[in-house]
């Protein structure tokens, strides 16, 4: 436009000579500061201006007097091109806002993709100098010892991350220590840049939260750039996203922290630990390295809680936990594993290492702290074999540490054939009437609100059992599967089994396991297998939305559904912390409503006429 200009100037005012001016050129100086035309000596200096300032200053010079008619010609072609290069700068500048607003879309998309913190500043990086058409671009995040921290860029090199920006050192530095937004040509060192040449302009803006600052985002150019008001916003506004990034990074640690970890001992908790072991016995498998788990119950742990209250139980957990912490290291893992036992995983570890290692937890847990009682505990010991799967590994542990409490408590016991062999042994003898007796002695004894519930349940279903004409044996079946119905409760958290209220969604989820849990608790009994279906489905519902796997009408064992009619009317007329009871009539009208959906007709019949209520 300007090389227009000129050349028509010089078609037009023959034998003019044409130059244009800089409005900083010191003989434009007056026709910058009053936008109007100057002539001098022969000599025309004509302002091209738009926008409220002048752009351009055209020199035009003749060898006699300018005429008012050619001053008049050479201000209107002067207009006319600055007309021109208006729309140009506003074709321009309309270019740049769109390339600015397309960054910050994608800048603020990025919140929405990932929660990983490092991820979601890079991106941001990459759009702040997308945005400003920048060369580099970088963000150091506050540290608590008020330095700033190199985490995340654009076009770095990887030695610039982790570098320290100390207040007050170049652009950045200032900004670290103002909290102003800055931008100056680039020094012959700047801090929060890597040591790139060629960096002309150097903007930094700050990172606030609530007020405090907390970062800053900096921008190098390669050429002398003036940076406007409108680039420095949007540097502000993906600034702010960079905040936002932040605290939806912490939040999220914190709510994935919260998920893996048990609330009373600030351990991992069951759901946590399993995946480790998945992790560690991959990572054996692939690097061939040994692998131990140590699995450790406190003996006669309810007794403390019978005698001195669930506060001292809580108390005594804790301080095991800490006695746990004292024992291992940094990489292994420690968790709660469920009411009174906790496991250990000792990557790295053989045999003869893990059992040291037991043998210290058992010494430390019985000494306690100074002023307090410790507890002696029992520890089974496995080491991995490349034929094991996580759950073999736990098992293995789980079926030492029963041969420690079978075998006097408060030792440490090996996985290994002749330890097996011996549990077998034990377990063989006449176990099954007594088996079920103690457990559902142990069920009572952790279900505060099921407490003697478990011999009505009993009752009800053996009489609906007998009078659906199912044989003697079924009938026997039944009646112990009524007994440990719930059995699998003995792996649910203290905590949880025993809240008053409504659980949530994840304290539900872990209640739920239950039944599959107790399943696997009698089906590993000599005796006790056949009970293992009964328990597994007693929460199918006849409809099919039971839980865990959703069967449906006869799918059903017929134990499971007389069990669950049996049990949901015990419940209903029982009074709990969180409810009252219901009267008969009330829970028999009840179990007329669900007949169908959830309880199985058949059954519903069948127990109304126990009760006395033909349906």
């Amino acid at each position: 436009m300007l090389d227009a200009l000129l050349s028509e100037l010089s078609r037009s005012l023959p034998p003019a000579a044409v130059v244009l001016l800089e409005p900083s050129a010191p003989d434009a100086a007056d026709v910058v500061a009053t936008a109007r035309t100057r002539e001098d000596g022969g000599r025309l200096l004509v302002p091209v201006a738009f926008g409220g300032d002048v752009h351009q200053v055209a020199a035009l010079t003749l060898p006699g007097e300018w005429s008012p008619e050619a001053v008049m010609l050479a201000e209107t072609l002067a207009n006319l091109a600055a007309l021109g290069l208006a729309r140009l700068d506003s074709e321009r500048r309309r270019t740049a806002q769109d390339g600015r607003d397309k960054a910050l879309a994608r800048a603020a998309h990025a919140l929405n993709v990932s929660h990983a913190l490092q991820e979601v500043l890079d991106t941001l990086a990459r759009e702040a100098d997308a945005a400003v058409a920048g060369s580099v671009a970088g963000f150091h995040l506050v540290d608590d010892d008020g330095t700033g921290l190199a985490t995340a860029g654009h076009r770095m090199p990887a030695e610039w991350f982790g570098d320290r920006l100390v207040p007050g050192a170049g652009v950045a530095g200032r900004v670290l220590a103002t909290a102003i937004a800055a931008v100056e040509p680039a020094p012959e060192y700047e801090p929060s840049l890597p040591p790139l040449p060629g960096l002309k302009t150097v903007a930094a803006v700050p990172l606030r939260e609530g007020g405090e600052l907390c970062g800053v985002l900096t921008v190098g150019f390669a050429d002398e750039r003036a940076v406007g008001a409108e680039d420095l916003q949007v540097l502000e506004a993906i600034a702010d996203l960079a905040v936002v990034a932040c605290h939806n990074a912490a939040a999220y640690d914190d709510v994935r922290t919260a998920a893996s970890t048990d609330a009373l001992t600030g351990l991992l908790n069951h759901g946590a630990m399993q995946v480790r072991v998945r992790e560690e016995v991959a990572r054996a498998a692939r690097d061939g390295q040994p692998l131990c788990c140590v699995l450790i119950d406190l003996d006669d742990f309810k007794r403390v809680n019978d005698e001195h209250g669930h506060p001292a139980g809580d108390a005594l957990l804790r301080r095991v936990s800490d006695a746990l912490r004292a024992e291992v290291r940094q990489y292994d893992h420690l968790a709660r594993y469920g009411g009174d036992e906790f496991v250990i995983v000792l990557p790295g570890t053989g045999e003869a290492a893990a059992r040291a290692v037991a043998e210290r937890v058992r010494t430390r847990v019985r000494a306690g702290v100074p002023g307090e009682r410790g507890a002696d505990c029992s520890i089974g010991v496995s080491a991995w074999e490349p034929t094991m799967d996580a759950d073999a590994l736990l098992a293995a542990a789980d079926r030492a540490l029963l041969m420690a409490k079978r075998t006097g408590k408060g030792r440490v016991a090996m996985a290994d054939p002749n330890a097996e062999e011996e549990l077998g042994r034990l377990r063989g003898a006449d176990l099954s009437p007594a088996a079920v007796h103690a457990l559902a002695a142990a069920i009572d004894a952790r279900d505060d609100a099921a407490q003697g519930s478990a011999e009505q349940v009993v009752g009800l279903a053996t009489r609906v059992a007998m009078l659906l004409g199912l044989t003697a044996d079924a009938v026997d079946r039944i009646a112990n599967g009524a007994l440990l119905h719930d059995v699998g409760k003995l792996a649910i958290p203290d905590e949880i089994l025993r809240k008053v209220g409504t659980l949530d969604d994840a304290e539900w989820d872990i209640v739920s396991e239950h039944p599959v849990i107790g399943e696997e608790i009698v089906r590993d009994l000599p005796g006790l297998a056949p009970l293992a279906p009964i328990v597994r489905h007693e929460h199918e519902h006849w409809d099919g939305s039971g839980y865990p796997d959703g069967l449906e009408g006869p799918q059903i064992p017929m134990g499971s559904r007389i069990i669950l009619a049996c049990d949901a009317y015990v419940a209903m007329i029982t009074r709990r912390p969180y409810r009252r009871e219901l009267s008969q009539d009330a829970a028999v009208a009840e179990l007329r409503a669900r007949a169908g959906s959830q309880f199985d007709p058949d059954v519903v019949g069948a127990l109304l006429d126990v009760l006395g209520a033909p349906g």
